[in-house]
């Protein structure tokens, strides 16, 4: 089984580990795990849990990468925007190819609030423009260390691409990093992702539960809400959108069995073919720029002549 990260830190330690003096701290410190978790990509990000040069930061965890890039499949996160000012910086780390964010780590700061901050407080004028941005750019936007209020007035901005890349149920564990009832039905309602994580705190509040029946646990509690389409890392649009960046000039046709996965074909210029019998009815197909066909075996015969 292969395995998408949702999260992960790679980028600030190769960061912090070059600045160190590591020559090489991809091959030192995370090669061999990605290889024997069969893990072949994930939303890696820099993190900004103080204030750094966060274009430095970046420029050199890239190019600590970069002889590894084209063996995983990454999209390049920001957790937190604390160091990055204004809209002209956040443009200038697009054009760096980051293309998922989070408006705090856990502090207050002049975009939002994270889960340290006063509950009070919410998304500032700057943090919706920089939340208008991320739409107009296809970005993902990430709230898993938002806190409450922040986490509402992020969804009020209707962000296109929306996850929680690394929370789990508040129901099962009261980390304040984990989401609530009524915010997991928000993020559903919103066709927002979750990504689960399997830190011990944030599994459960029961030390004997802090395990993999306990991670299997928030995975089931939180499909009876959000539904089993909603456990993902990243939204199917940003994962073809980053392949299509690879892949210019390859020839695609994508078979799905939801609207989304039309979107998600626009996304790749692929001619889209939709199995009628899967997740969603025929009728939800009527005027979509797609062949629809009722089963799997009139599929197979359209696509002998192609």
């Amino acid at each position: 089984m292969k395995i998408y990260d949702s999260h992960s830190d790679i980028f600030h330690n190769l960061y912090t580990r070059t600045k160190d003096g590591d020559k090489d701290a991809f091959l030192n410190y995370h090669l061999e795990d990605l290889q024997k978790g069969n893990i072949v990509g994930g939303i890696w990000v820099v993190y900004s849990d103080k204030e750094f040069d966060v274009i430095d930061a970046y420029e050199t965890a890239l190019k600590a990468y970069d002889k590894y890039k084209d063996n995983f499949d990454v999209i390049l996160g920001l957790e937190g925007l604390r160091n990055v000012a204004n809209l002209d910086m956040f443009d200038r780390l697009y054009k760096m190819g980051i293309r998922h964010a989070m408006l705090t780590w856990n502090e207050a700061n002049h975009l939002a609030t994270g889960i340290k901050g006063n509950p009070e407080y919410g998304i500032t004028s700057l943090g919706k423009k920089f939340i208008k941005y991320m739409n107009e750019h296809n970005m993902i936007v990430d709230v898993s260390h938002l806190n409450e209020k922040s986490f509402y007035d992020v969804l009020a901005e209707k962000p296109k691409i929306l996850i929680a890349s690394h929370s789990n149920a508040y129901a099962l564990s009261d980390h304040p990093r984990n989401l609530k009832d009524e915010q997991l039905i928000a993020l559903r309602d919103a066709g927002g992702m979750i990504g689960v994580v399997a830190a011990r705190n944030f599994v459960s509040r029961e030390k004997e539960k802090q395990n993999i029946k306990g991670f299997v646990d928030q995975i089931e509690y939180i499909v009876e809400i959000m539904g089993i389409d909603n456990i993902y890392a990243a939204s199917k649009l940003v994962l073809a959108k980053n392949w299509r960046e690879r892949h210019p000039d390859e020839s695609v046709i994508f078979i799905g069995d939801t609207v989304h996965d039309i979107e998600t074909a626009k996304q790749l210029s692929a001619d889209c073919f939709i199995v009628s019998a899967g997740h969603q009815s025929r009728e939800r197909f009527d005027g979509c720029d797609a062949t629809v066909v009722s089963t799997l075996s009139e599929l197979c015969e359209l696509l002998k002549d192609i």
